[in-house]
């Protein structure tokens, strides 16, 4: 599969995700931890890592302690912990203010679920991307099952059989925790290898 240039593809870049960051704060299970704690384990910068704490605090998903009086007021001694029951598998999507930010939800819970099933349909896809405030269309995970074929990041388990039988497809590219992104320059970019593939056309 060609790949599109190095230059090319920084100007594609995307954020780096916030999964790698909840799923260390879930790890602590409802005890507190700092920001160092979470820094240690995914050297995400600290600001970024500031930032979502901050949002989930507004949003109420957890809780931030404060030192003692007498405590030194570093942000060492500042610790925070999860206070939402039951806590959720993905990583809640909030904007500064802590209000949720449902645009790109749908392809990052797409592609968390391909990372997470040997194999799946279309239909799979969007059961187990579906969450109560994102809705994934079955189309919509037909259409991100076949631009990830063309570019090679599934295989083909079995073929469908119209109008009732899906294809099943496998993934086979796990680059890592970030959803391969469309974009509208007809190419997949990869946040996180940073490589942009050219979508090919259909024969």
């Amino acid at each position: 599969m060609s790949r599109i240039s190095a230059t090319a593809a920084a100007a594609s870049r995307e954020p780096q995700g916030r999964q790698p960051l909840w799923e260390e704060m879930v790890k602590f299970d409802g005890e507190p931890f700092t920001i160092t704690d979470i820094y240690d384990q995914t050297h995400v910068s600290r600001h970024t890592i500031r930032s979502y704490l901050k949002s989930l605090v507004l949003a109420k998903y957890v809780e931030r302690i404060e030192p003692d009086a007498d405590a030194v007021r570093e942000e060492a001694a500042i610790k925070f912990k999860i206070i939402v029951d039951p806590v959720p598998h993905h990583a809640p999507r909030l904007n500064r203010n802590g209000e949720p930010v449902t645009q790109g939800s749908g392809v990052e819970n797409m592609w968390r679920t391909m990372r997470m099933l040997t194999q799946f349909s279309p239909r799979d896809l969007a059961a187990h991307a579906t969450t109560d405030i994102v809705n994934v269309t079955e189309t919509t995970a037909k259409s991100y099952c076949s631009t990830l074929l063309r570019v090679g990041y599934l295989k083909v388990v079995s073929k469908a059989s119209p109008p009732k039988k899906q294809a099943v497809y496998r993934l086979i590219r796990n680059s890592g925790p970030n959803p391969p992104m469309i974009q509208r320059t007809k190419q997949v970019f990869d946040p996180n290898t940073k490589q942009a593939y050219p979508v090919e056309s259909k024969t």
